[in-house]
């Protein structure tokens, strides 16, 4: 097992530890994902160079993106912005950076506040594709603090189970019957119950 130590004890590279996704309660700050550490500031941690896409830029009106194709980046007055503004648009407000390897770093502030891994045929979560159920599924993560239905139509699309005291959320693909998405920290849902306005 591949760990170093800081001041908040033993730090985590998760890519080398895989099972440590599924533990309930999980101190962040001691965890590393494809080498960036969680809490860090961006612009520090992050290599602009492994970055191949972006979302929720404060200064992209639109974008084209897709399977197969560069990203372009375009501003409210439809002016083509270069990837490097995008990304330092996001280290200086906030939005998500992704590197290959399904992988994606959430960004507030100039902080590295969430980490996400997704795509269960490839990429990290491949390794749990032996889990075939949900019954499966919570047996190897535990009984989630919350469980969120994702429907359509009346059709169960997959379930968002939140375990609040690790700041994370483990999507069940209800169709595929796989575990499709995991994110820690900074994310809608992970903190405890949802407030109503």
């Amino acid at each position: 097992m591949a760990v170093c130590h800081d001041y908040f004890g033993p730090v985590i590279e998760i890519l080398d530890n895989l099972d440590v996704l599924a533990q309930p309660f999980l101190d962040l700050r001691t965890l590393t994902l494809a080498g960036v550490h969680y809490g860090s500031n961006a612009a520090d941690s992050i290599d602009r160079e492994r970055i191949e896409q972006v979302t929720l830029s404060p200064i992209v009106h639109t974008q084209k993106s897709g399977d197969g194709i560069t990203p372009e980046y375009y501003d409210a007055g439809g002016q083509r912005i270069t990837l490097d503004e995008v990304v330092g648009s996001v280290i200086d407000a906030g939005g998500m950076l992704h590197i290959a390897g399904n992988i994606s770093y959430k960004i507030a502030g100039g902080t590295v506040v969430g980490f996400a891994l997704y795509g269960a045929e490839r990429g990290p979560l491949a390794y749990f594709s032996s889990l075939r159920s949900h019954e499966e599924f919570l047996t190897e993560f535990g009984t989630p603090d919350s469980v969120e239905r994702n429907e359509a139509y009346g059709e169960l699309l997959g379930l968002h189970n939140y375990y609040w005291g690790s700041k994370k959320q483990a999507y069940w693909d209800s169709w595929d019957e796989r575990l499709s998405s995991v994110n820690l920290g900074d994310y809608d849902g992970n903190h405890g119950p949802r407030q109503t306005p």
